[in-house]
């Protein structure tokens, strides 16, 4: 399929409402909304919440409710004062102490790992809060009478990551780890409406920046590289975006590290490198080293044949700077479902396991 009639396809509102009847589009343009709707969200909880800095803030999650305790890890990593982990597991790990601040966070409220977290740790009795719509947390949280802050319903869970986040911030800010959480999501809020207002659904393929890199992507497996200290959970998002909005192949690696090991997995199977396309997430507080890096592994990677491709994320706070490189692969995640002629709600291998688990 040509560059020009790809463009066109991405730019043709019946085509789009027809491969998006759930409206997964209306849900990207949404992030700003979800981003100022956390203090209202979180209020409720934050009444019954004591204070106090606890020794670390563990989230419990899987998916997109993981991905915000990600976004706050890096946050705490580099201005904090005690640290965020997140836990992707059913079985809890055996240095969790009452002096931690758990937070388990499962939008649905069914995921079963997070269940099974949630039981295991009952005993303990450490502080803890719930961000769920309901479901079997829910009704454990308010039987156990532990802090619940309700999430809107009605979406899918990767879809409601500025609920979960914005909610989740004020929690750590309530509890001293960050500052500032309203004036930090106003700001970071209005770096997205930046984004849409050039990238989004109405923004014409020809003058719009993430439908020409989606077109690029377009069959190739996609690597997306970002920093370990600035956009490392940005790319993991991109990943699980491009693996769920657009059905595509995808992964991601942080630098550093990569640059100690997989640069040297690029030669066999020969000939793959020239079907893979490297998306190179760069910040401007990215090390100077990390930085001579990236230009390293951009023309390494060319020289493999990859299409290497360049995202650079600006903004004056983290923050800001983090749910713009969220709002990006978000939108080269729908446009690249559109090219690909499928609909980015849907989840039929996801869907496929739960049944078979069930069974």
């Amino acid at each position: 399929m040509t560059v020009r009639r790809k463009s066109a396809l991405l730019d043709d509102a019946k085509r789009r409402a027809r491969l998006d009847p759930a409206g997964m589009g209306d849900r990207i343009e949404g992030l700003p909304a979800q981003l100022r709707a956390g203090g209202g969200i979180a209020a409720p909880a934050l009444a019954g919440l004591s204070p106090n800095v606890p020794r670390r803030l563990v989230l419990f999650g899987m998916g997109g409710s993981a991905i915000a305790g990600d976004l706050l890890r890096l946050l705490a990593d580099r201005e904090g004062c005690v640290p965020v982990h997140v836990v992707r597991h059913y079985e809890p790990p055996a240095w969790i102490t009452p002096e931690d601040l758990l937070v388990f966070s499962s939008y649905s409220g069914g995921t079963e790992e997070t269940l099974a977290a949630y039981r295991a740790l009952r005993r303990l009795r450490a502080r803890s809060v719930v961000l769920t719509t309901g479901g079997s947390l829910g009704g454990f949280a308010r039987g156990d009478g532990v802090p619940l802050a309700t999430l809107p319903a009605g979406h899918p869970p990767r879809a409601a990551l500025g609920y979960s986040f914005s909610t989740l911030i004020h929690l750590a800010g309530h509890v001293g780890i960050v500052a500032s959480a309203d004036r930090r999501l106003e700001d970071a809020a209005k770096g997205v409406e930046e984004v849409i207002s050039t990238q989004g659904r109405a923004v014409v393929q020809s003058r719009n920046s993430a439908k020409k890199l989606a077109i690029r992507l377009g069959g190739r497996a996609v690597l997306v590289l970002g920093a370990e200290r600035t956009q490392a959970p940005v790319a993991l998002r991109w990943k699980g975006q491009l693996n769920e909005n657009s059905k595509h192949l995808a992964w991601a690696s942080t630098v550093p590290e990569m640059t100690h090991n997989e640069v040297d997995g690029q030669i066999f199977p020969k000939g793959l490198a020239r079907k893979t396309a490297v998306v190179l997430l760069r910040d401007a507080a990215d090390h100077p080293r990390v930085a001579k890096r990236f230009d390293w592994l951009r023309l390494h990677f060319g020289r493999k044949g990859a299409r290497v491709e360049t995202v650079t994320v600006d903004g004056a706070d983290p923050m800001t700077r983090l749910f713009r490189g969220v709002a990006i692969g978000d939108l080269v995640s729908y446009y690249l479902a559109l090219g690909n002629g499928t609909d980015p709600s849907a989840l039929p291998g996801v869907e496929s396991l739960k049944k078979a688990l069930n069974r």
